[in-house]
């Protein structure tokens, strides 16, 4: 669709994230080797079993009230002296620091278990250091219990010796006193009293004494892992792919911010002075598009803006020739197509085109279906006539070619013999359009820019880069080059392509071509096909000239009639 050259062109969302598009493949091989750089570090570390051994928590002591804290008893499990005791216990040369780091407590939530952990780096090692840390905290804490007991017990046992101590002095004393005094009285009270207190702390004593010391149980013995818990595969993949995944996001846009390749018109260099006509898609399979199809349509509309542009690109200074000069920024197919479509798009409103390939290495004779053995090299070094040298398209009706011949590459094109010869062609044609080299690679198209009547810069994607275009319009500019503006073609990711043996200058090599169009007969002009109208021609006489159309209608050409069957000139249909 044509493009709107007179704003600065506008970054959209697609713009941002092109450069992923383009680079994906960049962003997946990061992916993947990052992905197979965590599983290779994660088959290096060395491989740790986790043993797990549920305890149950219980009350000791006759004071049931008190709730037994588990935060505090995760703690005593990690102490140095359980610790000390599971050393003991797996009978091992490790130090006790070393074990209690391997040894994980958490507590289930509302519940009164203990879950201890003990990682090693055998299953066999796993579970007897995660059956020996509980059993050796079970074996603390009641050792822990029973001393309590133990001092609860003697601390009763001392204070019922002293309270007997005193009762028996208390009685002692009582067969000394008068039966009725006062004295007597008090020291049987006293006697009672003692007698009360030692009979509460022997009944204290007597369940102490009996009880049985039960600090927990062990619900589960310590299990047996079945795998490694580190290292964890996934955890190392997920990581492997993140950094790959990071790492080449930024390496594509690195390397996208480096590459000058254009990938669609709002990269191309801004200027007022050179508008962008057009952007197309240039298609894999037909050379040549239908008139009806939209590409067709889009290339009518374009030879419109052309024939309007060709007066306005020179501001009104006059130009040795009529023809049309396109060119490519960079080397590519993108100008063949270009020029083949043109000039189906030419002859379909009813014009007759000449087509001149000044370029040695293109393929466009034999994209159009044409195997040359005479061209302009041979018409400039007067080996042949210009008649010879034409050769028409068998697949558009029309249209002829004048292909590049015997041209040296090596040789400057003489730019003066070139403007006689389009002299000439411009008697047989009513539009000449040149194919030339990129500016980058030849002079040919800046030379010929003097003499043309407008130039058409094509910037095909993914294969011209900025600095080519802003190189091809400033070798324009320099010599004041009717620039009509730039048409963009969009290439397909992948081109077909067929090896196709032509005719060409000696030495040159075979080289692949796209495939010929299909000989096919094109629709004639109308409002069925295309919206251009065709004016006819006054010739000096006052007659009507009028040009190909289809069927055997006559024409009448410098005042003469012929039959369109038959051969008019020798740069008619061969």
């Amino acid at each position: 669709m044509a493009t709107n050259a007179a704003s600065v062109p506008t970054a959209s969302v697609g713009d941002y994230v092109g450069w992923l598009a383009r680079r994906w493949w960049l962003v997946a091989l990061a992916v993947a080797v990052g992905a197979v750089g965590g599983l290779g570090v994660a088959a290096t570390q060395p491989k740790v079993y986790v043993s797990e051994t549920k305890v149950l928590v219980m009350q000791v002591g006759q004071d049931t009230t008190t709730k037994v804290n588990l935060d505090t008893e995760s703690q005593v499990v990690r102490s140095t002296t359980v610790g000390g005791a599971a050393k003991n216990l797996l009978n091992t040369d490790t130090p006790v620091e070393e074990l209690v780091s391997r040894v994980t407590v958490t507590v289930p939530a509302n519940t009164s278990v203990l879950s201890i952990t003990f990682d090693a780096p055998t299953v066999a090692e796993a579970q007897r250091g995660s059956q020996a840390f509980a059993q050796a905290y079970l074996d603390q804490r009641a050792a822990e219990a029973q001393k309590n007991v133990d001092v609860q017990g003697a601390a009763m046992r001392d204070e019922i010796a002293g309270l007997t101590k005193q009762l028996d002095e208390v009685a002692a004393q009582l067969v000394g006193l008068a039966a009725n005094s006062a004295d007597r009285q008090k020291a049987v009270q006293k006697q009672q009293i003692l007698t009360s207190q030692i009979n509460t702390l022997n009944a204290r004593l007597i369940p102490l004494l009996a009880t049985t010391v039960k600090p927990g149980n062990i619900l589960s013995a310590a299990t047996k892992p079945t795998s490694p818990a580190k290292p964890d595969l996934m955890l190392y993949l997920v990581s492997g792919v993140a950094i790959g995944l990071l790492l080449g996001l930024a390496g594509a846009l690195v390397l996208d911010r480096m590459d000058s390749r254009i990938y669609h018109s709002r990269q191309i260099p801004y200027r007022n002075d050179v508008p962008v006509l057009m952007e197309v898609q240039r298609g894999r399979d037909k050379a040549v598009a239908d008139a009806a199809s939209a590409l067709g349509r889009e290339f009518s509309l374009l030879r419109n803006v052309l024939r309007v542009a060709a007066g306005a690109a020179r501001g009104g200074r006059p130009s040795a020739t009529d023809a049309l000069l396109i060119c490519g920024a960079a080397p590519g197919p993108a100008v063949e197509f270009v020029v083949a479509n043109l000039a189906a798009a030419f002859a379909r409103s009813g014009e007759r085109v000449v087509i001149v390939c000044t370029d040695s290495t293109s393929h466009l004779p034999g994209m159009l279906g044409v195997s040359p053995s005479r061209g302009l090299g041979d018409v400039i070094a007067g080996e042949v006539t210009l008649d010879s040298a034409l050769y028409a398209v068998p697949a558009i009706r029309g249209v002829s070619l004048l292909g590049a011949g015997r041209l040296d590459p090596r040789v400057e094109l003489p730019v003066a013999a070139v403007s006689d010869l389009l002299a000439q062609l411009q008697q047989q044609a009513d539009r000449v359009l040149l194919a030339t080299a990129p500016p980058s690679r030849a002079v040919d198209a800046q030379a010929l820019s003097e003499i043309a009547a407008s130039v058409l810069l094509v910037v095909e994607t993914r294969v011209a880069r900025a600095e080519d275009v802003e190189e091809s319009v400033e070798q324009v500019a320099r010599v004041q080059g009717p620039l009509a503006g730039l048409l963009v073609v969009r290439s397909p990711r992948v081109a077909r392509k067929v090896k196709v043996k032509a005719k060409a200058a000696p030495g040159a090599a075979i080289v692949d071509q796209p495939v010929a169009p299909a000989a096919a007969d094109l629709p004639r002009a109308g409002r069925e096909f295309d919206q251009t109208m065709v004016i006819p021609r006054v010739g000096e006489d006052g007659d009507r000239i009028e040009f190909w159309a289809g069927g055997t209608t006559d024409s009448k050409v410098n005042g003469k009639r012929t039959s369109s069957s038959d051969q008019t000139t020798s740069a008619d249909l061969r």
